[in-house]
């Protein structure tokens, strides 16, 4: 967490005076992130009431995007459905909530065994994007990229007994992917490098970590200092190489 104790509750006042958060519609990415926000901000300050906003907050997003199977995209009605990275880090942020209440990873590990059937085909991939129900996949939607390290890392935060079939199946579909996986979006990048931090000692940590690493500093642009498309950025990073070989 940012160590800018004031810069952080300056923002966060301000969005909340804007009704961008958390007082403006239900959204699961940007809720399980608010949960560690106020989990971190507890531990950081000892204050009760940063514990309390986290619990009051779940309670709310189980209220608003709660399904019998799993929880909604959003509160907006264009974002139905259910996206099982969304799911994994409300999972995570359970998990650490679960810390100091232990309660919430009790059911952190009840609904990840409710969606993980629905989203896991074991062998082949997690399924991105599923109905609401989720009684199938979304129109539209095939398997995500880096979903089964988003379902291990959070799997393991919470109860890595209690998930060890979950885990398994997840560590399979790693393992059997890993070597390949190239990601070339900034978004995941950055997940990538967060989620392997986790477990360096997994096989696949330090490979995607370097990797990441890599197509990242290919990206960047200095000056003027932004991120540019992974595939355009490999072009550049190529024609880079050529004009130094060329220079020799």
């Amino acid at each position: 967490m940012l160590r800018d104790i004031g810069y952080v509750l300056d923002k966060l006042e301000w969005m909340r005076a804007e009704r961008i958060w958390p007082e403006g519609g239900r959204y699961l990415w940007t809720d399980a992130f608010g949960v560690v926000l106020y989990v971190s901000l507890y531990r950081e300050l000892g204050e009760a009431r940063w514990l309390d906003a986290a619990e009051r907050l779940v309670a709310e997003v189980e209220r608003v995007l709660g399904r019998p199977r799993g929880l909604r995209i959003g509160e907006a009605p264009d974002r139905d459905g259910q996206y099982f990275h969304y799911l994994a880090m409300w999972l995570f942020a359970l998990a650490r909530l679960g810390d100091l209440r232990p309660g919430y990873r009790g059911r952190g590990v009840a609904l990840a065994r409710t969606v993980h059937p629905a989203f896991v085909l074991p062998g082949r991939g997690v399924i991105w994007k599923m109905k609401e129900d989720p009684s199938g996949p979304y129109p539209g939607y095939g398997l995500g990229a880096i979903d089964a390290y988003d379902g291990y890392i959070a799997y393991q935060a919470l109860d890595p007994d209690a998930l060890a079939p979950e885990m398994a199946q997840m560590r399979q579909l790693i393992e059997a992917g890993w070597r390949d996986l190239a990601v070339e979006q900034d978004l995941g990048l950055g997940m990538m490098l967060w989620l392997a931090h986790f477990c360096p000692q997994e096989p696949w940590a330090k490979p995607q970590t370097e990797r990441a690493l890599h197509t990242l500093e290919a990206m960047w642009v200095d000056p003027p200092g932004h991120a540019m498309g992974a595939r355009h950025a490999f072009r550049v990073h190529q024609l880079r190489r050529l004009a130094r070989s060329a220079g020799r």
